[in-house]
C-alpha cells in the first residue's frame, strides 16, 4: 500500500486556503529557510485555540515568533515560548516588539528549561529538535493542566515516519525517534491521543481529567 505524500498535499491545501496572519514573518521565513508551522496547520490549531480558549500556553520551538503570535492573536492567553538559538531568538524578541505583544521567551535548551517551569499551562505545542519529543512530552506532561492540550508538529516528518519507501537514509534515526515518538504517546493512559494527517502531521493529546 502506498500512502500519501503529505508535503504534496500541504501544498494543496495551502493554496486553498488564505492566510492572513502575520504575512511578513511567513515570507521573512519562506525567503530565509526558517521553519514555521504550514498554513493548514495553523489553521487546525487555530481552530482548537478559539474554542478551547486556553489562558497560558507553552511553546517548545520560537522560531522567529510566528506561532506565537498566532496563539496570542487568538487567544490572548499568557505565552511563555523556548528557543535555543540566540540569533533566532533575538529576531522572535523583535517581532514581539513590533507587534507590541508581551510573550516570554526562554533563550535556553528546552529540556532545561523544562526543568525549571511549573504546571499550570493550557496548551502546548511541541516544534523543536524532533529526536526529543518523548523527553518534551514526557516533561509537559507534567506541566500541563487537566483537560489540557498538547500538540507536537512534523511527527510524520515528511511522509517518511509513514512509509520506508520515503526514507531519506540520512534522516534514519530522526524517523526512528519518531516512529518511538508516536507509540509512546499512543500508549499512555493518562492521555487520549490521535495523529492528525494534515501538513507535516500532528499529534493531539488531551491530558485525562482526575
Amino acid at each position: 500500500m502506498k500512502y500519501i505524500n503529505y508535503p504534496h498535499t500541504s501544498l494543496y491545501l495551502e493554496k486553498l486556503i488564505e492566510d492572513r496572519d502575520f504575512l511578513d514573518l511567513r515570507n521573512y521565513a519562506l525567503d530565509n529557510n526558517v521553519p514555521i508551522m504550514n498554513v493548514e496547520t495553523k489553521e487546525f490549531i487555530k481552530t482548537i485555540l478559539i474554542n478551547q480558549k486556553p489562558k497560558s500556553i507553552l511553546e517548545i520551538g520560537t522560531a522567529i515568533g510566528y506561532s506565537a503570535l498566532v496563539f496570542e492573536k487568538y487567544t490572548n492567553a499568557e505565552i511563555t515560548t523556548i528557543e535555543l538559538d540566540p540569533k533566532i531568538a533575538e529576531i522572535a524578541k523583535k517581532n514581539f516588539k513590533i507587534n507590541d505583544k508581551n510573550i516570554n521567551l526562554i533563550n535556553k535548551d528546552a529540556q532545561k528549561a523544562l526543568d525549571d517551569l511549573h504546571q499550570g499551562f493550557d496548551f502546548v505545542f511541541i516544534d523543536a529538535n524532533k529526536a526529543h519529543y518523548i523527553e518534551y512530552f514526557e516533561k509537559t506532561s507534567k506541566l500541563i493542566n487537566d483537560g489540557g492540550i498538547i500538540i507536537a508538529d512534523n511527527v510524520l516528518f515528511k511522509g517518511m515516519v509513514l512509509n520506508d519507501d520515503y526514507v531519506d537514509k540520512r534522516m534514519i534515526t530522526i524517523v526512528k525517534r519518531l516512529r518511538n515518538y508516536l507509540a509512546y504517546v499512543m500508549d499512555r493512559d493518562d492521555f487520549q491521543s490521535t495523529v492528525i494527517p494534515i501538513g507535516d502531521g500532528l499529534t493531539l493529546s488531551i491530558k485525562e481529567r482526575k
